[in-house]
């Protein structure tokens, strides 16, 4: 099973993720890939950066964090970013149910 938890602000808005463990082939693929293009979305297309976050990962799988340095004020694009991730692994867990668990965590 896939864990998922959301990292979110005093104000509710999702300021970085943790995923960890694998699940069934299909479903971890589609998990990495949402988390994968999130980060890299982040990093290309808005202002904040690849210094505006931290990010850890295990390059054989397992598990992934992403956080925003400042919690606070996350930018308009990168917090557009972090929802769509937010909904995809929703609409994942919907799908598949047993194979993905998602928690919130308020930071």
């Amino acid at each position: 099973m896939i864990n998922a938890t959301i990292i979110r602000n005093d104000a509710q808005q999702t300021v970085g993720f943790k995923v960890k463990n694998h699940g069934e082939t299909s479903v971890c693929a589609a998990v990495s890939m949402l988390v994968i293009n999130t980060v890299n979305s982040i990093e290309t297309l808005t202002t904040i950066g690849k210094s505006g976050f931290r990010c850890d990962y295990n390059e054989n799988g397992g598990f992934f964090t992403f956080s925003l340095k400042n919690k606070e004020h996350r930018d308009a694009q990168a917090g557009l970013l972090l929802d769509a991730l937010v909904l995809g692994l929703t609409s994942a867990k919907d799908a598949y149910p047993g194979e993905i668990k998602l928690d919130f965590l308020q930071k």
